[in-house]
């Protein structure tokens, strides 16, 4: 009787470890410090063995594999007793089916459901074993190590990397815990870091600009239909802006009835920045200089385009319509397989419209979109194939697709 109840306790040994290593092993190390800060029970020690891999897996099957030897060897001389000869066969047999049952898959399926729930508890457990047999995990992670060396040297791997936290977002959105709205902009925000100011700056040939050289008495009727609140200033030749007009700079002027003045007088210098700085770089330097636009030049100073604040804050939280701006429709259908996309539409807009799925990030604008697939800036008036589709490039510029036509066959239509 007392070497069966021995072997139901090594048997509940080896199911607690075997749960224990999945359970924890299943459980990020950026959760179990969410749970050692939100003061949970086993928090703290589920997060000093989550900090140190290695050891909590060595020690883990250090006590598993005990429990399981031991087992064997008790029950081989339990059946040998009452067996004769054919007690070990019969031992292993049975052992093995008991062991993978009870001891392993029942055990790690739980855990894999319950993973949160049964480190917590099992944590504290663990960490008292591995202080006991510390000696001998530190023996074996010395004989681990010198195989490691023998393979090569040893690369530290980020526990998170990007596209884990992007995918754990999709699924919190999924799990209803993280709105559409916050996955978009912790999507965008991982994607301005790839971003520079060519990819999102107004170009060259859409810039508002005026002749400094102008009275102010003639750019009254311009000025007072502008609809931006900077416009940039020039002398003579317009790739060569030095200066920046605020309108408010201009108010006491006009009060005062100063206006056969030129305008380039009350303009304030132009701030530039390359066309290759990334965008998160301008911005901090925005907030910095207190800016609020810049011209944009290559690296022999010739004039690219222009980027406001504004521009650089959309790519984080979407386009942004003040009082004389008029939201583009999402999407115009043409008929039942054509429509017609303005190019800063996201591509999950398409793919709703048609009833498809796209490869892309459902949150990337048809313009990102296309020029991800095509890695070229396609120009106005062409048309090409695209995953299933026909697109047409119905009006572009510079780096920036505005319209485009997407076509689906007739045999695809539902």
């Amino acid at each position: 009787m007392g070497e069966i109840l021995a072997l139901f306790v090594l048997l509940c040994l080896s199911a607690l470890f075997s749960a224990s290593e999945t359970a924890m092993i299943s459980l990020s190390l950026a959760r179990a410090e969410s749970l050692m800060r939100e003061s949970r029970r086993g928090g703290a020690a589920l997060f000093k063995l989550k900090s140190e891999p290695q050891r909590m897996l060595v020690a883990i099957l250090i006590g598993n594999n005990v429990a399981n030897i031991a087992a064997s060897a008790l029950a081989t001389v339990f059946a040998t007793r009452h067996l004769g000869s054919i007690g070990p066969g019969v031992a292993v047999g049975v052992l093995t089916l008991v062991v993978l049952i009870f001891a392993e898959i029942t055990p790690k399926s739980i855990a894999t459901r319950h993973a949160e729930r049964i480190s917590l508890v099992v944590a504290p457990l663990m960490a008292g074993f591995l202080w006991l047999v510390s000696p001998l995990v530190w023996i074996f992670m010395h004989i681990a190590n010198v195989f490691d060396r023998k393979e090569g040297a040893q690369t530290h791997e980020p526990h998170v990397t990007e596209s884990e936290l992007i995918s754990m977002v999709a699924y919190g959105e999924e799990e209803g815990t993280i709105e559409q709205q916050e996955r978009q902009l912790i999507e965008r925000a991982f994607t301005l870091t790839d971003l520079t100011v060519e990819d999102v700056m107004t170009p060259r040939q859409k810039i508002f600009m005026l002749d400094g050289g102008r009275m102010i008495s003639e750019l009254l009727p311009v000025l007072s239909q502008a609809r931006y609140s900077r416009i940039p200033l020039y002398l003579n030749d317009p790739d060569d802006i030095s200066r920046v007009l605020h309108l408010r700079d201009l108010l006491p002027v006009v009060t005062g009835g100063e206006l056969e003045v030129p305008v380039f007088g009350l303009g304030r210098p132009a701030k530039f920045v390359p066309e290759r700085q990334a965008v998160t770089e301008t911005i901090a330097s925005f907030r910095q200089e207190q800016q609020h636009m810049a011209i944009v030049i290559d690296e022999h100073g010739t004039l690219k385009g222009l980027v406001t604040f504004e521009d650089l804050l959309e790519e984080l939280v979407g386009e942004i319509y003040d009082e004389s701006d008029e939201p583009p429709k999402e999407i115009t259908p043409l008929d039942r397989n054509r429509a017609l996309l303005d190019g800063s539409v996201e591509l999950r807009v398409l793919e709703e419209h048609f009833g498809i799925d796209l490869p892309g990030k459902p949150t990337d604008s048809i313009s990102r979109w296309l020029l991800e697939k095509l890695e070229r800036i396609p120009v106005a008036k062409e048309t090409f194939d695209l995953d299933g589709l026909r697109v047409h490039v119905k009006a572009a510029s510079g780096r920036q697709i505005q319209q485009v036509i997407v076509e689906r066959p007739p045999d695809d239509a539902g």
